[in-house]
């Protein structure tokens, strides 16, 4: 049993272990009221959550002995706690609800076949949190779809039973894992922009449930089969940033009728329930938020801007009335020498001084237009670094990177991997690009490039399943952006100015 305190209750702080304070906080009572003797497993006070405002707490592990396997069990807080205590219990490594204040006794029901079904006997207190459920996190070139399922319900498909029905052995797991993968990889089918896309698998692993939420369980770690959860996580990528998203969940079954499904988009969060009369979730980033697409259609190329050709036609026009005037005035001389104007005037407008001046094409590439593309093409750079497959790496770093600059990330990519191998989704990895307004500025250098120079924070998570940690850190670079015939934005140049941990920023 997981238990959180405030720190308000206690009135003596100096040496304390929770020794001789939480007997009297909280006792289990078997179903005639007899109390049940625990001892405490863990007892410490955990560091403070960034943007957390329920104030200091100590974190205690507690552990019943139980003989036999009673129905029910009782919970009974002293009275002075009132919402002061949060608990947690679980049964078998499932929590039995989420963490909820206790402040009156609660019976709990439990189910020693399937823990799953272990209840609080107050319907009021449930699992939603670490309930089986889809996560899907929307991010730029790329879904990610995390699986969380209980072994009892995947194991049908998968034609599996365990040899021991008490703990799963160390090759079970593995079998168990490659079968899984490869049967979720073909099921659920997920749309992105309206085209069905291929996932890639990134693993699959055994969990389990802490204070800290779902973490991977250890090898050797007992894994109780009829209360095993498997997540897997699949990975779509896509040739542009997600502006709709659907998932068509297909594992329904007895006792699977809702399926719950989370997405996060940056620091949004939807929540649906598939059922088998309405299996799809549907998410567009529009209707969503109310606001269009972070990452805008690609803009013209350079050649075509505003005030350009108006001043190519004004210019021909003005030479070539110039020319008539002049050879009505008999001056064949100087008539052709203004027609010859005109003509340069329509075809070589950089004779003119008309095109590659920043001074006269900067309102081109105003901050709004390339704060969005910088950070998506970023973010596609990061993204690479975690491919497992040298061709994937190497398409993924091409559609940002161009020129001498793509070979040497992409050298040094490859060398990341290999020394990592750990595949898609490592730890430390990168999930959002803040380019920073304040220090984001641009020149033009010719009639299809210009140089920026940019401030961003990369802000990373090391963990998955609902549950992450957040890193920062913050670089400086000055960089080449081109633009394609096809109005295709790359990085062909990149010089590193800057790179150090941060604090998250105000807009994170």
């Amino acid at each position: 049993m997981d238990i959180r305190i405030k720190e308000s209750v206690f009135t003596n702080l100096a040496g304390a272990d929770g020794g001789p304070l939480l007997p009297g906080l909280l006792r289990l009572q078997d179903k005639d009221g007899h109390p049940l003797e625990g001892r405490i497993v863990s007892f410490a006070k955990p560091d403070a959550v960034p943007g957390k405002t329920d104030g200091p707490c100590y974190e205690a592990r507690l552990r019943f002995d139980v003989a036999g396997k009673p129905e029910a069990l009782s919970l009974v807080p002293a009275a002075r706690l009132g919402k002061e205590l949060g608990v947690v219990v679980s049964h078998r490594g499932v929590p039995v609800a989420d963490l909820g204040a206790l402040e009156a006794p609660a019976r709990i029901l439990l189910d020693w076949n399937d823990p799953w079904r272990s209840r609080f006997e107050d319907s009021g207190r449930l699992r939603r949190h670490s309930a089986p459920r889809s996560f899907l996190y929307v991010e730029p070139y790329e879904v990610r779809h995390e699986v969380l399922l209980r072994l009892e319900d995947l194991a049908p498909y998968l034609r599996f039973k365990p040899k021991d029905p008490q703990n799963l052995g160390a090759g079970e797991r593995e079998s168990l894992k490659q079968a899984a993968g490869d049967f979720l990889r073909t099921r659920n089918p997920v749309r992105v922009n309206g085209t069905v896309v291929e996932a890639q698998l990134d693993r699959v692993e055994f969990l389990r449930f802490d204070r800290q939420g779902m973490q991977k369980a250890g090898d050797t770690e007992p894994l109780y089969p009829a209360s095993a959860l498997v997540g897997a996580i699949l990975v779509y990528l896509t040739e542009a940033p997600a502006e709709t998203v659907d998932l068509q969940w297909e594992l329904f079954g007895p006792g699977l009728e809702r399926r719950p499904v989370t997405l996060y988009f940056g620091k949004e969060s939807f929540e649906f329930d598939a059922t088998p009369r309405d299996p799809v979730f549907r998410w567009s980033a529009e209707e969503a938020l109310g606001l269009a697409p972070e990452v805008e259609p690609p803009a013209p190329a350079p050649d075509d801007e505003h005030g350009v050709p108006a001043l190519r036609f004004q210019a021909a026009a003005v030479a070539f009335l110039c020319a008539a005037w002049l050879a009505r005035r008999k001056h064949p001389v100087l008539a052709g020498t203004g027609l010859a104007a005109a003509v340069a005037a329509m075809l070589f407008p950089q004779a003119l001084g008309l095109t590659g001046q920043p001074e006269a094409r900067a309102e081109a590439f105003p901050r709004p237009q390339v704060r969005p593309r910088l950070e998506a093409l970023l973010h596609n750079v990061y993204r690479a670094y975690a491919l497992p497959g040298e061709e994937a790496g190497y398409d993924r770093l091409a559609m940002s990177l161009d020129g001498p600059l793509l070979e040497e990330v992409y050298l040094r990519q490859r060398r990341a991997v290999m020394a990592r191998n750990q595949g898609l989704g490592g730890e430390g990895r990168v999930s959002r690009i803040e380019v920073l307004g304040d220090g984001l500025a641009t020149r033009k250098l010719g009639p299809s490039s210009f140089e920026v120079t940019a401030q961003w924070i990369a802000h990373g998570t090391v963990s998955h399943w609902g549950h992450s940690h957040d890193r920062h850190n913050l670089y400086a670079a000055r960089m080449v952006l081109s633009i394609a015939g096809d109005g295709t934005w790359k990085i062909t140049a990149m010089d590193l100015l800057e790179g150090r941990p941060s604090a998250s920023s105000p807009r994170s």
